[in-house]
């Protein structure tokens, strides 16, 4: 019997309508909390006001930071840490999308600890114990809630990096099915892909093991019967619910595992084209599954398409979400392959740790070309 290895940290609570019953517990992790989130969706939406209003209810102190970019670089990060350690913050509450969360935890690293976010990429002991993160996501992707990863742009690398540690797993995640009722379709299709490529590449990495491969096919197998429906019923909250546990399954799944190379070739189409995160892991997935088949993982895709068939059915899926399944249709152009060739060498640098064959820059060409 293979070794498994499996650790929950984090309190869950899922539940459509447990805001209100389980925000006040955030008082539990700290005194004064720091509120992290993106600057427009969640005052929009009102719910900042709910949340802010909440707190005080509750007699808890709390700060907003609400400077996190979509993509958020190492300049959130390190602003978010100023301001928590002159505001004297000691809990870290982190709203929104896996922007938000992963800001949020990198930032509890930082402002308990010092220095440039740069000196944690990586995984690494800490001097001191990360400020304890409560997360309520309102997207359905990026699993963050469960996970130990803090993914953060480095502009000077052109890429993205992750600050990695059992020790930044939220405290606490509030998964409110009903807070995913202001989400934009387009948004829930793409961090729906986002969440599919998670399980795909959790499936196929060489950490993967009987629990982590067991959450992967479990939530493909939900993301692959909802995520057209959703498209279909367009605000349905039952069928949003179901995405958004997929999306919790598929990060238990990651969390054991780490991605392969998928998320770090999507890296370059964020940088180079701003392509949405999960829409660039749409776009790539079926193509590495195409060259992996041939080169290595026969077996391993064969039993991923008792779900979707083969991989041209899951570049009609792609599309029938209303999401592109070429680089051309995601703003590529022939021209760009020499630069997006290099942009996943160096995106990939982490994930092909997690791979059992090597790969060279040719190889990520090849698999560009055939996504042009």
């Amino acid at each position: 019997m293979e070794k498994i290895y499996f650790s929950m940290q984090a309190k869950v609570y899922f539940e459509t309508g447990g805001l209100e019953k389980y925000l006040p517990e955030t008082g539990d992790y700290g005194k004064k909390i720091l509120i992290v989130s993106g600057r427009r969706s969640v005052f929009m939406s009102g719910l900042y006001d709910r949340i802010s209003r909440m707190l005080s209810e509750q007699a808890i102190k709390h700060v907003s930071y609400h400077d996190v970019s979509p993509e958020p670089d190492t300049g959130d990060v390190e602003r978010g840490a100023q301001l928590c350690r002159k505001e004297g913050c000691d809990c870290i509450l982190a709203v929104g999308g896996g922007s938000a969360m992963d800001a949020g935890k990198a930032i509890a690293v930082l402002a308990a600890n010092g220095g440039s976010i740069r000196d944690y990429f990586g995984e690494m002991e800490y001097r001191n114990e990360p400020l304890p993160v409560v997360v309520v996501p309102t997207t359905c992707g990026t699993g963050s809630e469960v996970t130990r990863f803090a993914v953060i742009v480095d502009r000077e690398e052109r890429t993205k990096k992750t600050v990695s540690s059992e020790k930044i797993i939220p405290k606490m995640s509030i998964l409110d099915a009903e807070l995913l009722e202001t989400l934009p379709e387009n948004l829930v299709m793409a961090t729906g892909m986002d969440a599919l490529s998670h399980s795909a590449e959790s499936f196929l990495s060489t950490r993967s093991d009987y629990f982590s491969r067991m959450y992967a096919k479990n939530s493909l197998s939900l993301l692959w019967k909802f995520l057209p429906a959703a498209h279909r019923e367009r605000k349905d909250i039952d069928v949003r619910e179901k995405i958004f546990l997929a999306s919790l399954i598929a990060g238990f799944a990651l969390n054991r595992t780490g991605t392969i190379i998928v998320h770090g070739m999507g890296y370059s189409l964020t940088m180079k084209h701003n392509v949405h995160h999960g829409t660039a892991n749409a776009v790539l997935l079926p193509y590495v599954l195409e060259y992996l088949k041939e080169n290595g993982y026969t077996e391993e895709i064969s039993e991923l398409e008792e779900i979707w068939g083969d991989t041209e059915k899951l570049k009609d899926f792609v599309s029938s979400l209303g999401l592109p399944s070429t680089l051309k249709e995601a703003g590529a152009c022939e021209k760009d392959i020499e630069e997006l060739a290099d942009l996943s060498v160096v995106g990939t640098q982490r994930s092909l740790k997690n791979m059992k064959i090597g790969m060279s820059r040719e190889d990520f060409k090849k698999i560009l070309q055939s996504a042009i």
